[in-house]
């Protein structure tokens, strides 16, 4: 999975003598809390959230007879941290947890051409799992040593089941790995049942979304 996958596309942007209340006015109406600012080229030089203009403009003194407003280039961040389109999507989340940052602009050479946030990635990360469907979740420990999870998908495969979504990580005590698998085309006890038949293989959990009550019926 890639940025250009999840990213937002010639996302809304600002330039850097736009007027900082004028971008107060876009965050607003356009539902975003950041603005990269480009130049007349769409060349990045910075970018401006939502916080950052409040903050200027409540400590701002006025500009002044000779100016008739402030700009954003007094409230921009200079140099951005940016991404490629086909920059890894989970190596863009590091970014942003390193740096604390919401979001990162998407360039190609020096020009703006997208827009991921932390909130695309969440939601990427949600679907990745399967949270929008209907399937059995089931968390397993195994022992960490190479061929475990085609052996487990193997003996799911043998029920007719399908496992539509996997995501792995090391435990605390050395040798052992937590895989959490969401799986089609199988019930649940027949899955169970045929998993442990395995005695190196522990069911840690197992959870199936409740069928949603729609109100007023």
């Amino acid at each position: 999975m890639f940025v250009r996958d999840v990213m937002t596309p010639n996302p809304i942007a600002v330039r850097p003598d736009s007027d900082p209340l004028a971008g107060m006015a876009i965050c607003k109406s356009g539902g975003v809390d950041r603005l990269p600012v480009v130049d007349q080229s769409g060349r990045l030089v910075g970018i401006v959230t939502e916080n950052d203009l409040k903050l200027f403009l409540s400590t701002a003194p006025s500009p002044g007879v000779m100016q008739r407003q402030h700009r954003v280039e007094q409230v921009m961040r200079s140099p951005v941290i940016s991404v490629q389109p086909d920059y890894p999507l989970e190596e863009a989340a590091r970014l942003m947890i390193r740096y604390g940052i919401g979001g990162l602009p998407v360039v190609e050479g020096e020009r703006l051409v997208g827009l991921i946030t932390r909130a695309d990635i969440f939601a990427q990360f949600a679907r990745a799992l399967g949270a929008d469907t209907d399937l059995i979740r089931l968390t397993v420990r195994v022992p960490d040593r190479p061929g475990e999870l085609a052996k487990l998908a193997g003996r799911i495969a043998q029920e007719g089941g399908n496992i539509c979504s996997v995501v792995s990580h090391c435990v605390e005590s050395c040798g052992w790995m937590n895989l959490t698998l969401r799986v089609a085309g199988v019930e649940r006890d027949r899955l169970l049942e045929t998993i442990r038949l395995d005695p190196a293989v522990e069911i840690l959990s197992v959870w199936m979304r409740e069928p949603e009550e729609v109100s007023g019926k």
